[in-house]
């Protein structure tokens, strides 16, 4: 039973209870903290989960049992944080963010997570959020009625907050969770705000915009204030003896402070009159006069926190236009009950509701006051991976996915969702071309996280490609068909993989590519399939072949390095003397001999054999001056470290390989002549006394399996499949 004890430790500050006098300590102690509004504090939420890398997106990527990581959506996040700015800016949350996207984009998800975070922030003590209930002790420590005389029968009380529930004759919580603050009148209020955060102007001018420097209770705290206060003949101090500060945490679960209503047909906040409730029969005679009511609804129990609208367009429009007056004011009137909120409201919705919205004559009300953000469907394939990673190691106990395997499903994804690039969108012409001649696979390469180039490509074209990377992606950022909006949803990939792991155990890119093969069938299923093909692009048949051709040349690669075969050649000496070479050539220079000691011409015999080793196909006068001004410019961003040719230049490591290839290829021809007596022998078919193997063909064999193992990550049936697809297909 030791949890108990570690569960009361952990609960103890966080079920923190005080009086009105201890809560101004600790308003005192850190009024920046005490005097955040709701888009400050998810500010400072999304800030406590920040990465190395300065991002505030690290909160996205942590696991929760109730919310999964979401990947990729960082322009979203990005779009949120700047909002919340805005907010401090005008002093409330004046704009309702709405989330549009196709179905399936992880908008509902980002929302989640982003509740999650605020769940677990107010569990910290950097996030610490009170609100307070009024207490009414019993006869025993108040002579007269309920404590509405200062007559005190025992030890003089300084507050009644901490009362045993023996001790106490009724509780009154504050149902919107109202800030400890508001009790102290306005213009005291100002006054100490102004104290305390005089010595930061800039703070103080973002706290003096908020509802909690110009603000005021709730009506119904307010009704017991001001009745209180006339009882005790305005004795403040003695009004708030009956304060009970409570420290409360955000919850989902339970609709504190983060609530989602759903496209549901009523309204979402109502009242109810509670004076006649028997509950509360022993309030004092003065509060029982009183025409108390309770607000109630999903409003007002995200007050001090997020509103999510599930599907908001799904809904109604009537039972969202209060919507207007609230983003315009930031009160809700509930039968003449004006109340102030201080909620950040976010909401969903799907592209087909938004476009039947914009139809409605009632659309450019609501326009000026919702913030559109467009959530697509991912467009980098490293980020879609990590989406089902989880679930493929779910499914390890009946089906291995080989590596290769699930990265050519995402690259299928991605390239459904891609647009072909038109020439008229660029400015700059040689931009203009190489973007146009990429194809899908080429496109989702380069707009992934490491941007990867197209092979065989020139190094200046690179250099443009590089450098228009954020032009090629943000192309149709603002056109109606923007890429992600259609394609293969996240969902559909996840009954993919299910159904792959049902039929086969061993799951490499062949598997998928058979599998893709039969969906491309299914026109009625898959709105993209009846796309009209441009070029390469909306081609799903094509986008197989580019996917099998990138695989076996990954593939292929994988196998060469496996073979254990060793290429003796230095690179890093080799690639070091044809750099000093071509710069003494540049420079018009002698280069000194460490041997002899003289200062030597360049050998111009030695710049050609190289060149020619790499193949190199371009103009060799830019290729030279490139490699001089990559190599400068990466000594002036790492002054102190020595240059490693090898990795500043790995573009020609992999075209040295290259030449290496051919006694590779002599290999590789072996193992397809005896594999498959290896395969009979695992089959046991035949015997290794029998079997026309030979012991160096056997251990050869064995060496690649074992390489594509340890290196690549290879069961040994996946590696053995693919080895023969591979010679099949090119050898």
């Amino acid at each position: 039973m030791k949890w108990m004890d570690d569960a009361s430790k952990e609960d103890q500050g966080r079920n923190e209870v005080l009086s009105f006098h201890e809560y101004m300590e600790v308003f005192e102690q850190n009024p920046q903290r005490a005097t955040r509004p709701s888009y400050q504090y998810l500010l400072d939420m999304l800030s406590s989960y920040q990465m190395a890398n300065s991002t505030n997106y690290g909160l996205f990527e942590i696991p929760h049992d109730d919310a999964p990581p979401v990947y990729g959506q960082h322009k979203i996040l990005e779009t949120i944080i700047q909002n919340l700015k805005n907010f401090s800016e005008e002093g409330f949350n004046n704009k309702f963010i709405l989330l549009v996207g196709p179905n399936g984009s992880a908008k509902s998800s980002f929302i989640r997570k982003f509740m999650k975070g605020a769940e677990d922030y107010s569990k910290s003590p950097d996030g610490a959020l009170y609100s307070f209930s009024w207490v009414f002790p019993i006869d025993n420590f108040v002579k007269g009625t309920l404590g509405l005389t200062s007559q005190i029968t025992g030890s003089e009380l300084n507050s009644y907050a901490h009362l045993e529930d023996k001790d106490i004759s009724a509780i009154l919580p504050s149902e919107m969770r109202d800030h400890p603050l508001l009790l102290v009148p306005a213009s005291h209020r100002r006054q100490l705000i102004d104290e305390k955060m005089g010595h930061n102007k800039e703070l103080l001018d973002s706290v003096k915009k908020s509802y909690l420097y110009r603000g005021d209770l709730s009506k119904r705290n307010r009704m017991v204030y001001d009745a209180l206060l006339k009882n005790y003949k305005g004795n403040h101090k003695e009004v708030l003896k009956h304060v009970r500060v409570e420290r409360f945490n955000i919850s989902r679960r339970y609709s504190i402070s983060a609530v989602t209503i759903e496209p549901q047909l009523h309204v979402d906040a109502t009242v109810q009159q509670i004076t006649m409730d028997r509950r509360l029969a022993s309030l004092p005679p003065s509060l029982q006069s009183l025409n108390l009511f309770q607000i109630q609804g999903e409003v007002m129990m995200a007050n001090r926190g997020i509103l999510e609208y599930s599907d908001l367009l799904k809904r109604p429009l009537d039972t969202f236009k209060y919507l207007l007056m609230t983003m315009e004011t930031a009160n809700i009137n509930l039968q003449g009950i004006l109340t102030e909120l201080d909620i950040f409201f976010i909401g969903t919705s799907n592209e087909i509701h938004l476009s039947a919205f914009k139809q409605h004559p009632d659309y450019n009300s609501f326009k000026g006051r919702f913030n559109f953000i467009k959530v697509p469907y991912l467009l980098d394939y490293l980020e879609e991976e990590k989406i089902y990673s989880e679930q493929i190691e779910g499914l390890r106990d009946r089906a291995i996915f080989e590596p290769f395997a699930l990265r050519s499903l995402c690259l299928f994804a991605i390239m459904t969702r891609l647009r072909s690039p038109q020439t008229k969108d660029y400015e700059d012409k040689k931009l203009s071309q190489i973007a146009t001649d990429l194809n899908p696979i080429q496109k989702a390469l380069l707009l992934s996280s490491k941007h990867e180039m197209p092979e065989g490509m020139d190094t200046e074209s690179k250099q443009v490609l590089k450098g228009g990377v954020q032009e090629i992606a943000d192309e149709y950022e603002h056109d109606s068909l923007y890429e992600g909006k259609f394609g293969l949803s996240p969902r559909d990939m996840k009954k993919i993989i299910y159904q792959l792991s049902e039929t086969q155990k061993h799951i490499t890119f062949v598997e998928v590519l058979d599998y893709l093969k039969d969906m491309l069938a299914k026109k009625g299923d898959y709105d993209f399939l009846n796309m009209t093909p441009h070029g390469d692009y909306h081609h799903p048949a094509r986008f197989l072949s580019l996917i099998k051709t990138t695989a076996l040349d990954l593939f292929d690669r994988e196998l060469r390095d496996s073979l254990g075969l060793v290429d003796n050649r230095t690179y890093e000496d080799y690639i070091r003397r044809y750099i000093t070479n071509i710069n003494a050539y540049i420079k018009g220079e002698k280069i000194k001999n460490e041997i002899t000691g003289k200062f030597e011409p360049f050998d111009d015999f030695f710049i050609k054999e190289f060149e020619s080793n790499i193949l190199l196909k371009e103009d060799v006068q830019k290729f030279r001056s490139f490699l001089i001004a990559k190599l400068g410019a990466y000594s002036l961003d790492h002054p102190k470290k020595s240059i490693i040719y090898a990795n500043v230049f790995p573009d020609i490591v992999d075209a040295l390989r290259e030449s290496f290839r051919t006694e590779q290829k002599k290999c590789i021809e072996n193992i397809a002549k005896t594999i498959v007596f290896y395969e009979a022998e695992l089959s046991g078919s035949s015997e290794k006394k029998g079997s026309p193997l030979s012991e160096n063909d056997r251990k050869q064999i064995l060496t690649v399996i074992h390489n594509l193992e340890s290196r690549y990550k290879y069961s040994r049936d996946g590696a053995l499949a693919l080895m023969k697809y591979l010679i099949k297909e090119r050898y």
